[in-house]
């Protein structure tokens, strides 16, 4: 299991190395080069703190620049898919909750509408075992989820 974890957070890193974002790595890594960007965002991995700062606002994070950003949602969902299927299934949740905030959602009654029309939505978003965290993002908006944001 260390194995799958030191290998998801090191090559998850390289793979979206051009675009650490926000959080710890972000903040202290400042060059944009490639191998520092694969430094912040094995920071930010290492450090989980990610999607706390997506949901609060800190570390550099902002709803603003993230709303509009798809891929940024396509690696969260992607870092967090195992988790995010089993949440949306149950209607609550908190990889559910930063999810309704990097979709726009901003106040509580928008992030319980998002859960639950997500939840409802379950057979579209996630209509088999092997779903691909594009295919999830791309079902997501099909299914106007979103639009419980306000969006």
């Amino acid at each position: 299991m260390l194995k799958t974890v030191l290998f998801t957070l090191l090559f998850g890193s390289f793979a979206f190395a051009n675009d650490a974002g926000c959080g710890l790595g972000g903040q202290v890594i400042k060059s944009n080069t490639k191998l520092a960007q694969l430094g912040a965002t094995f920071l930010n991995g290492l450090s989980g703190n990610q999607t706390f700062g997506i949901s609060s606002g800190t570390s550099g994070c902002t709803a603003a620049g993230l709303v509009k950003n798809e891929k940024q949602i396509e690696y969260f969902v992607e870092v967090n898919q195992e988790a995010l299927t089993r949440e949306i299934a149950q209607g609550h949740g908190e990889k559910v909750n930063t999810l309704a905030a990097l979709n726009g959602c901003t106040t509580e009654t928008q992030v319980s509408a998002f859960a639950a029309k997500a939840q409802a939505s379950f057979k579209t978003i996630v209509p088999a075992a092997n779903t691909t965290a594009v295919d999830f993002v791309s079902n997501l908006k099909a299914s106007s989820v979103a639009d419980a944001c306000g969006s």
